[in-house]
């Protein structure tokens, strides 16, 4: 079957719940939605260090995509994506302001969400851990803290720098590494203490 055939077939069919769980957890974390013809695809990209990470996001989302991870010598990476789909096409709209990516009011996060972007943007800091949400406005970034608050994790906004960080209070660390510990793939252990 030709490439064309092949991605035309995959457009058609139907996300599955877990798979736009992948997806949103993407989004919130590292993954971007761009431009593939007249549709967006989900792009995931991740230093060679953790290439069995993205392997694990490439065999959840395989259904649909064309081909594997590449590497990508430049920035000694591995990435891939899935063809442009009508359904992402959807989520863009709904997570994409004026071409920012936002936390669209009403989100309502999994476990799995929470647990792969963490993986993305989560840092160890010793007896806790915290998040890079430098893409995020203020409004986006309360979105998230207030959805935290539903899986008893209280947080607080610190600057580092280069932009605003999500930081995991002491208190609800626990809570925080029991949600998402089922999902932490072994090269992403250093992450949670």
């Amino acid at each position: 079957m030709s490439h064309t055939r092949e991605a035309n077939n995959l457009k058609n069919i139907r996300l599955r719940p877990f798979e736009k769980e992948v997806i949103i957890g993407c989004l919130i974390g590292d993954g971007s939605l761009e431009k593939s013809g007249k549709q967006y695809r989900l792009r995931i990209g991740h230093t060679v260090r953790h290439s069995s990470y993205v392997l694990w996001k490439y065999l959840l989302l395989q259904r649909i995509c064309l081909t594997g991870p590449q590497y990508v010598p430049k920035t000694v990476s591995l990435r891939f994506g899935t063809v442009g789909h009508t359904e992402l096409s959807e989520i863009r709209r709904k997570w994409y302001i004026r071409g920012v990516k936002n936390i669209p009011s009403g989100f309502e996060p999994t476990p799995l969400m929470i647990a792969i972007w963490f993986m993305d943007d989560g840092c160890n800091r010793g007896k806790t851990v915290d998040f890079s949400v430098h893409c995020f406005s203020i409004n986006s970034i309360n979105i998230l803290r207030k959805v935290l608050t539903e899986f008893n994790i209280s947080t607080t906004i610190n600057s580092d720098g280069k932009g605003n960080r999500l930081y995991v209070r002491c208190s609800s660390y626990f809570n925080f590494k029991e949600l998402v510990k089922p999902y932490i793939q072994p090269c992403m252990a250093y992450k949670l203490s």
